[in-house]
Order: C-alpha cells, then structure tokens, then sequence
C-alpha cells in the first residue's frame, strides 16, 4: 500500500485522506508490534508504568493511574507486584510526608532496556527484509514519527464502554451485596508501545 507524501498542490481533501490512511496504517503497525512481541510475564499496563518511570523518574501512583487511565486501586495494584518483583521501590515524596514517590530500581531499568533492546533487534530484522527503497522511506521518516511519539496528546481517545452485563436484583451471595454492584476495572487505551 503506498502513500503519498501531502505536497501545498494537493488538495485538502486529498491530505485529509493521506493523514487517515497514514493513521490506520500506523494504527496497524501498533497492533502488530503488540500481537508479535507480546511474549512478556507483565501486561501492557505494567510495562507502561515501568517504562514512564525510566524515561520519565519517579512518580505519584495517583499521576500514573492517571496518565495510564486506570483506577487507582487498580493502580495500587500493579505498582505493588512490580515492587514486589524488585522492579520498583516506594519513597516518601519530599513536596508531602503524607505521600510516596514510585520509582524504577535498578532491576526495573535494566528490565526495560533489554525488553527495548529485543523489540528493537526484531523491528530491525524485519526492516532489513524490506526494498532499499522502503527502508530509505522509513528512514526518511523517522524524525516525524519521534516528533509523533514525543509531542504530548491533548488527550487520549476514550477507553470503549464495556457492554453491561444483566444480573437479577437482590442479594447475590453470603455477603449479601446487591447484584449489578459496579467493579473497579483496569483500562488503558492502546498507543503507543513502549
């Protein structure tokens, strides 16, 4: 599938349809990159918190469930079996006693670079497998796609609502809570892979 570079002579429409196509596209590419090197003991979210934490230092957990749109118990969660494996620690936050700072340990960043160290030896193996043609286009563009990656988004697209399940009123179990009792659950919105 080519794509043609928008040029001031190409009309607006014609643009508009290049960018669309261009974001499926990359929109793909993610999803491939997800479904091939997914061989990982961590979920997505976890991987992001620990990647945001090396590129980025130390954290509040209510700042990561937030940038990874998940809740903060969820949150809570993940940041304590990443402690747990001695890829996090916890500290106080000097700015307030009353709050911690999460922050990778030296396991954690070592972790991160080798999982980026194999994903970047796959992608150039298959990269060599491409036309010089292609990989020169590639190489064109890989300024843009850093500027892409590194410019903050306004804001992610909303996470799709799941459908809600039916279930009969009243008590449900010994606990006698109430059926339909809503379940705090981890969301995050794919982009970009880390």
């Amino acid at each position: 599938m080519a794509l043609v570079t928008p040029t001031a002579s190409v009309s607006p429409v014609l643009a508009d349809a290049q960018v669309a196509e261009l974001a499926r596209v990359l929109e793909r590419t993610a999803s491939w990159l997800r479904r091939t090197l997914r061989a990982e003991e961590w979920n997505a979210v976890a991987l992001a918190v620990l990647d945001e934490l090396d590129r980025n230092g130390p954290r509040r957990v209510t700042e990561l469930a937030a940038q990874e749109r998940a809740s903060q118990p969820g949150m809570t969660g993940i940041v304590s079996r990443l402690e747990a494996a001695g890829l996090v620690e916890r500290a106080p936050d000097p700015s307030d006693g009353r709050a911690s700072l999460v922050s990778a340990t030296r396991a954690g960043h070592a972790y991160i670079a080798g999982r980026h160290a194999r994903r970047t030896e796959f992608l150039a193996e298959r990269i060599t497998t491409l036309s010089a043609h292609d990989r020169r286009t590639l190489l064109a563009a890989a300024p843009a796609l850093a500027a892409l990656v590194d410019t903050p988004s306004p804001q992610a697209p909303p996470a799709p609502t799941p459908p809600t399940p039916t279930t009969p009123a009243g008590p449900t179990g010994p606990d006698d809570e109430a059926a339909g009792t809503p379940t705090t659950r981890e969301t995050r919105t794919e982009g970009e892979p880390s």
